[in-house]
């Protein structure tokens, strides 16, 4: 691997907050809340690194409305191809995805915002690719990114189930050396790459038996199934994802505690004008 490329994909699936599935549904509001806090505003051209699904341009898409642009890129074809034909599906005009190397992008200082969701924790060298990307703002432009904190997820009192299930996340996690605490490290990310000290906010789930929390992780856990078996730390058998969400609401209920999800931590900053 070659410095400021991502970390191998076929060891653990890159974003899968930005699954077109539950998670990204339960992230859009927390999302759309930081870009409008940040001062995305309508009439913006906007870039979204690592576009992935393209849930995050279709979330900036709406704030910059029909006199604004959205322009999101990948390094892979698949991901393009796949965003491309939802832009297309839902006849989202002002929207597009093009496939583009952190390396050499192919824009100019055309760009008012450059937005990024859960991409940064698995960048090799995060502060020589946010240079890249500030490289394409225009003077005043928005840099706005949305990270987790893997080690702060918890249940309160412990439940043996999700307990295991987050050792197994954090170990596979670990083994492929992603970032674990990049959103808490968002703030010294954004200095290093020259950027002003960015205002931070934080967001997350918790509750009982009755949250959303459970079915959030089992979803991640369930598209992590095969990574999770190919880095030897747990066995399909032993995850049991069928169950899994029912499982861990059973040991919600039989301890009466809460389950929270990891943070999401948001940053945004403004370069000078």
């Amino acid at each position: 691997m070659t410095k400021g490329t991502m970390r191998d994909p076929t060891m653990l699936i890159h974003d899968t907050a930005d699954a077109p599935a539950l998670s990204a549904l339960a992230f859009e509001p927390h999302t759309k809340s930081l870009f409008l806090q940040a001062g995305l505003e309508p009439g913006m051209r906007v870039l979204d690194a690592w576009s992935g699904a393209g849930n995050v341009a279709f979330i900036a898409r709406e704030i910059v409305g029909p006199y604004g642009h959205v322009t999101g890129f990948d390094h892979s074809p698949a991901p393009v191809a796949y965003a491309s034909r939802r832009a297309t599906s839902l006849a989202f005009t002002n929207v597009e995805f093009v496939q583009a190397d952190i390396a050499n992008l192919p824009f100019d200082r055309e760009f008012d915002a450059v937005v990024g969701r859960i991409v940064l924790a698995y960048r090799l060298d995060p502060v020589a690719d946010l240079k890249a990307l500030v490289r394409c703002l225009k003077p005043g432009g928005l840099v706005v990114f949305q990270e987790t904190d893997l080690l702060t997820g918890k249940t309160v009192p412990a439940a043996p189930v999700i307990e295991q299930i987050r050792d197994w996340i954090l170990d596979a996690f670990a083994q492929a050396g992603i970032e674990m605490e990049m959103g808490h490290k968002l703030y010294q990310t954004f200095k290093a790459a020259g950027l002003p000290a960015p205002q931070m906010e934080i967001d997350g789930f918790i509750g009982g038996v009755e949250d959303i929390s459970p079915a959030l992780f089992a979803n991640v856990v369930r598209m992590l199934v095969p990574q999770l078996e190919a880095l030897g730390v747990a066995s399909a058998e032993e995850i049991q994802i069928d169950t899994l969400e029912q499982r861990m609401r059973a040991d919600l209920k039989k301890t009466g505690g809460v389950m929270s999800t990891p943070l999401l931590i948001g940053a945004w900053a403004r370069l000078p004008a």
